[in-house]
Formats: structure tokens, sequence, C-alpha cells
């Protein structure tokens, strides 16, 4: 990647609605151009896609759970960790954490309710619990 491609990277990443016209002004190269790097970027898997982000009603609650596991492949519990529903996101991580789960959940009870499943999951070694007390950048 060189400048260019690094700077639509970077407007697409902070408004991905933005035209190619105006990212063109911004950095200075023909809406063609523009266009053209952006389908390479996505040919290349550099923009994997665009999606819609919903800002969440201030009511409900949201946690990190930092977990570990005795053995094996961290891949093979995605399938039961993807059934529960406030799971939004999945990390397999390197260093002292082997996952990391991010889930959105209506209420401390149900929050518990994720918890208590994510205990079930076969290997468990050790699970911490993060809550969230507010979002601070969103990117």
């Amino acid at each position: 990647m060189d400048k260019f491609d690094q700077q639509i990277v970077t407007l697409l990443t902070e408004n991905a609605r933005q035209s190619n016209a105006d990212i063109a002004r911004t950095i200075g190269l023909s809406r063609t151009a523009v266009s053209s790097r952006i389908g390479k970027l996505e040919e290349q898997g550099v923009i994997r896609g665009y999606r819609v982000e919903i800002q969440q009603p201030n009511k409900g609650v949201a946690a990190y759970f930092h977990i570990n596991f005795s053995h094996g492949s961290c891949e093979d519990l995605v399938p039961l960790i993807s059934g529960i529903p406030q799971v939004r996101e999945c990390h397999s991580a390197i260093g002292d954490i082997d996952m990391i789960i991010y889930a959105q959940a209506d209420s401390m009870e149900q929050m518990e309710d994720v918890r208590c499943r994510l205990e079930s999951l076969p290997r468990l070694t050790s699970i911490t619990t993060k809550a969230i007390y507010k979002r601070l950048i969103s990117r």
C-alpha cells in the first residue's frame, strides 16, 4: 500500500459512506483513480467490507470476557460460542489470554447467563469478566 491507499483506507474508516469524489478531492487524485484503488484494495482483502454500526440505546450492559483453556485450539469452540446471541465478537488471542469475547445484553441478569454459558465451555480453566462502563472511542 502506498500513501494514497493508506489515505483512502483512513478516510473510509472514518466514514465509509463518503463519495469517491470527496476522497479524490481530499487526497488529490481523480475520482476514477480513487475508484480503481478502492476496487484493488477490496480484491486484495485490505478492505473486507462495509457495515452499518447502530447506536445501542443507553439501556443494557456490555462486557469483555477474558478466557483461558487447558489445551487445544479455540476455533473448535466457535460453534458453541456463536450460539450465544449476546456475543457480538470473539477473538483468539496470543499471550496470557486465549480468547476475548465481547457481549451485549439487556440486563445484568442476562449478562450473568452469558457468563454461565461461557463457563460451561469444554477445557475452560479461567474466565474474567470486564464490564464496560461507557464507550469513549468507536471507529
